[in-house]
């Protein structure tokens, strides 16, 4: 199969920095560049076997929270004094009210 030439644009710092590198490696710029990128492509595998266990479960979670109906909320004079009292300093928190640490 032959090779497809496509081109990557750095900084020269950069360039110079893989340049550096690759020689260092006794490699040319683009045998080092193809090595580094199937190293990271087989780290990104290696993550992507690692969690698809996890991810399918996530997704499978998700499509089902899809049918779990919303609880309807109390209403602030169903909490205790001490729950308001956690409500307004929440609120007052989020929105940026000078009374966010006043019970």
């Amino acid at each position: 199969m032959p090779n497809i030439r496509f081109t990557i644009s750095t900084a020269s710092d950069v360039q110079a920095a893989i340049r550096a590198h690759a020689e260092a490696a006794g490699m040319d710029v683009s045998a080092y560049m193809i090595a580094a990128a199937v190293a990271q492509m087989a780290r990104d595998d290696a993550a992507a076997a690692t969690f698809a266990a996890l991810d399918a479960r996530n997704r499978t979670a998700a499509e089902q929270s899809t049918d779990v109906p919303e609880a309807d909320l109390p209403s602030l004079d169903a909490l205790t004094v001490d729950e308001q009292a956690l409500v307004h300093r929440v609120l007052g928190s989020a929105l940026g009210s000078d009374a966010a640490g006043v019970a």
